[in-house]
């Protein structure tokens, strides 16, 4: 006789552990899915869903076999080409130390944020800090909108300075056009009055308006060409014109660059003072609450200070790591072309071409990685957003993060902003992003082979979907369950089911079930609840001393 196979066992040979909160989900905590710190499980099983953990694994092992020709070049090879595969070799260990270190760096945040998260709960929580907690909250939201108002006009300014303060430095130019306009006028040379032009016709024609004939050394034509010399010349005229009204446009916005200048400088300053006030207020908010009496408060308040100063310090590491893996990079890659660019003999040369071979495939394969994980997210934001404005009645948009981190935004004026959500917009938030995975996946597994499961393979099992919901949300939630995949288990109490739920989702079911819990209690309050002009106990009296649950299903 064959043990018995654990349901945990059998769930997971079809569905991986990590996909299992997306198909099997609790309505009570479903807005968890969508918090910050669940994001890297978010990733994950995203991951996981697309198979991209097969790209992965191809990418380690192209790594090992390149490591690995690469020490077997180094054994063969001559001097010249042993020097750049150890240099090479060499980087390639300096940037896998630096890539772990990153990851560290990455979990190590990811735990101080989670600190940070629950110490600020904590804080939020105490009574005799709450009012104190939220003024604080509230001046911080203040801070960074005025700081982000600040560096909005620095940055006018900078770009108002740079597009036009050269005028400024135009004064003496300015002058000495003008001086140079005003002699020519004095000289009678502008205007021009007759053109010289019209006098070199009159001569080529040899004959004046007058009628004269202007013959060759005669007075009359030398009297005619006398005017060769006192007439204006067009195109310094026109130069002058021209230049003229620039100069004059130009005396005309000094002035207006200068005002300007001062009122974004006044505004960077009144912004600069208030800034300073609220960053003032801050500091005298922790003073306050590092002299509280009840030493957790202030325990909690210093150890929130140590954990935003770690956090601070890593991220600065990892920038500075970033940029040493960027430059190992940038040495391995001419280190390669150097390799390539051997003219390698005997043993050498089909390594080198092997050599080649993997890092083209490893390029190439994270290529494909990187855009599957794209266009999967770009998608899944567009479906998000689909599903969302089914539901909710604002106009806020979800936006979904290259972490996969779900957030509400709200466009203003001066662009974007991230909104805290509601406790019933998270809800719907958690539910959009659980149905636009499973839509796109379903899509994705029909037309890409780098997916395992197919379109039938993607049933749901919730319970409670409809929470703490009022009635307009509760009614479009059961509008779009029964479109979220092709099986769907819904387990909803008596108070759940009623009225709008029940209209709107009786048409999709086919099979009805009711659980009866029969109760040991001696006192045990019986329930009933009546379906399609039938009663149906909920609660029960058990006939002996055990409690079970009794599925009975309901006649249609």
């Amino acid at each position: 006789m064959q043990p018995p196979e654990l349901p945990e066992d059998k769930i997971g040979q079809v569905l991986p552990e990590s996909l299992h909160c997306y198909f099997f989900f609790d309505g009570q905590r479903i807005d968890r899915i969508v918090k910050s710190e669940n994001k890297s499980e978010i990733s994950r099983a995203i991951r996981t869903l697309l198979s991209v953990e097969v790209l992965d694994r191809a990418i380690n092992h192209l790594k090992e076999a390149q490591r690995s020709l690469n020490r077997e070049l180094a054994d063969i090879g001559d001097p010249e080409t042993k020097r750049p595969v150890k240099e090479k070799e060499s980087l390639m260990d300096e940037k896998a130390g630096l890539e772990a270190r990153r990851e560290e760096i990455i979990g190590e945040i990811k735990a101080y944020e989670e600190q940070k998260q629950k110490v600020t709960t904590q804080l939020r929580e105490l009574d005799q800090v709450g009012q104190i907690q939220t003024r604080r909250d509230d001046l911080k939201q203040q801070a960074e909108e005025i700081q982000a108002q600040l560096e909005r006009s620095e940055d006018k300014l900078r770009r108002t300075i740079s597009a036009r303060g050269y005028m400024v430095f135009l004064a003496d130019a300015i002058a000495q056009f003008r001086n140079l306009a005003n002699d020519l006028r004095q000289r009678g040379e502008l205007p021009a009055g007759i053109k010289q032009q019209f006098v070199e016709d009159l001569l080529t024609e040899g004959s004046c308006i007058c009628g004269t004939e202007l013959k060759q050394g005669t007075k009359a034509r030398r009297q005619v060409e006398s005017w060769l010399d006192r007439s204006g010349i067009e195109q310094v005229e026109e130069a002058v014109i021209q230049m003229g009204g620039k100069v004059n446009s130009i005396e005309r916005q000094i002035p207006e660059f200068w005002a300007e200048v001062e009122q974004e400088q006044a505004s960077i300053e009144n912004l600069r003072r208030h800034l300073l006030t609220l960053e003032n207020q801050l500091d005298d908010i922790r003073e306050q609450l590092k002299g509280n009496e009840d030493i957790n408060v202030s325990g909690l308040e210093k150890r929130l200070e140590e954990i935003e100063d770690k956090i601070i310090d890593l991220h600065r590491e990892d920038e500075n790591v970033a940029r040493d893996i960027e430059e190992c990079e940038g040495e391995i890659v001419d280190l390669n072309q150097q390799i390539k660019e051997f003219k390698a003999k005997g043993k050498q040369q089909p390594l080198i071409q092997r050599q080649i071979k993997a890092d083209d495939a490893i390029e190439r394969i994270t290529e494909v990685r990187s855009r599957v994980d794209q266009k999967f997210r770009v998608v899944l934001e567009q479906k998000v957003r689909e599903i969302f404005r089914q539901v909710s009645f604002k106009t806020k948009v979800p936006k979904l993060t290259e972490n996969y981190e779900l957030v509400l935004i709200e466009n203003l004026t001066d662009g974007e902003s991230i909104v805290a959500p509601s406790t019933g917009e998270n809800q719907i938030l958690s539910l959009s992003f659980i149905g636009s995975i499973i839509e796109r996946v379903r899509y994705w597994s029909q037309k890409h082979s780098l997916i395992w499961l197919d379109s039938s393979s993607f049933p749901i099992v919730m319970d409670s979907p409809f929470g703490t919901l009022d009635e307009n949300y509760r009614r479009q939630i059961a509008k779009l369950i029964p479109t979220l995949a092709d099986q769907l288990v819904v387990l909803a109490t008596k108070t759940q089911w009623r009225g709008e739920v029940e209209t709107e989702m009786e048409p999709y079911i086919g099979k009805k079930y009711v659980l009866v819990f029969n109760s040991a209690k001696p006192d045990c309050q019986p329930e009933s609840i009546v379906l399609n002009g039938e009663t149906y106990p909920l609660v029960r009296q058990s006939p002996n001393e055990f409690e079970w649950t009794e599925v009975v299903e309901v006649e249609r």
